[in-house]
């Protein structure tokens, strides 16, 4: 596996955030895949650093929920499941239209042009199909519509997009290096989506905004359901889709 490189010369709180920053984006983008066992001897020979740092990396990643195990003894990333995947959208779907709530109202000239511009730069990155500006574009728009929710809200979105990114590269977008298929048109659809939620949000329809975000989640939601090899029924973003608009099978 290719990494990035560093030199031997910075201080031990660099190296750790390194090896933290390098490894979580390849647990969230696939590049190491679920359940993949780690070796702490080959983890730090690749990135060049002492198991000490690397140590201190795994810590966060476990806080973060994407490792597990034993540190003396074996670590590997933690695997896909159903349960998982629905408790990060029933949370999803409970706070963000709370979190766009309170933000839209308090957004600025300036913030709507930055949030233009994160549509404007998902647009770009599929035209040339680079699908890492897409993504950092589409976290940004998403995040930024949260934007005035508060730092604790902020932080928990922000783990739970992330979290949420791993279902979605893992389950949705495995093929779309070449945008072909299912992949593209789910992109045409959900970049549509992305321009009614910036045209609510510049107006101050804080409840239009919130319902297309609702929308916008339970699409994604249902499509990896659908994909997921597991018979089982979410329970809990199921109820709250089928009760967000106070009545039981609610649909916007």
């Amino acid at each position: 596996m290719e990494r990035r490189q560093r030199g031997t010369g910075e201080p031990s709180a660099d190296a750790v955030a390194f090896a933290y920053r390098t490894l979580r984006g390849e647990i969230l983008d696939g590049t190491i895949p679920p359940g993949t066992v780690l070796s702490q001897v080959s983890l730090a020979s690749a990135l060049q650093i002492s198991r000490t740092p690397l140590r201190e990396a795994l810590r966060q990643l476990a806080s973060d929920g994407l490792v597990a195990g034993d540190f003396n003894r074996r670590l590997k990333v933690t695997s896909l499941d159903l349960r998982d995947f629905d408790e990060i959208y029933a949370l999803r779907i409970s706070i963000e239209p709370l979190a766009i709530r309170s933000t839209i109202p308090q957004l600025g000239e300036a913030e709507n042009i930055r949030l233009e511009s994160f549509v404007s730069g998902m647009d770009d990155a599929l035209a040339h199909v680079d699908m890492m500006d897409f993504r950092d574009n589409h976290r940004l728009f998403h995040l930024g519509l949260a934007a005035h929710a508060g730092d604790r809200v902020g932080k928990l979105l922000a783990e739970l997009w992330d979290h949420s990114e791993r279902y979605r590269l893992r389950y949705l977008h495995a093929d779309v290096d070449d945008l072909g298929g299912a992949s593209s048109e789910r992109l045409a659809v959900s970049q549509a989506e992305h321009r009614e939620m910036l045209q609510a949000a510049i107006s101050k329809d804080t409840d239009t905004c919130a319902r297309l975000l609702v929308s916008h989640l339970t699409r994604t939601l249902e499509a990896v359901l659908a994909e997921m090899s597991d018979d089982r029924r979410p329970r809990l973003s199921r109820f709250l889709v089928e009760h967000r608009d106070g009545s039981p099978h609610g649909r916007n």
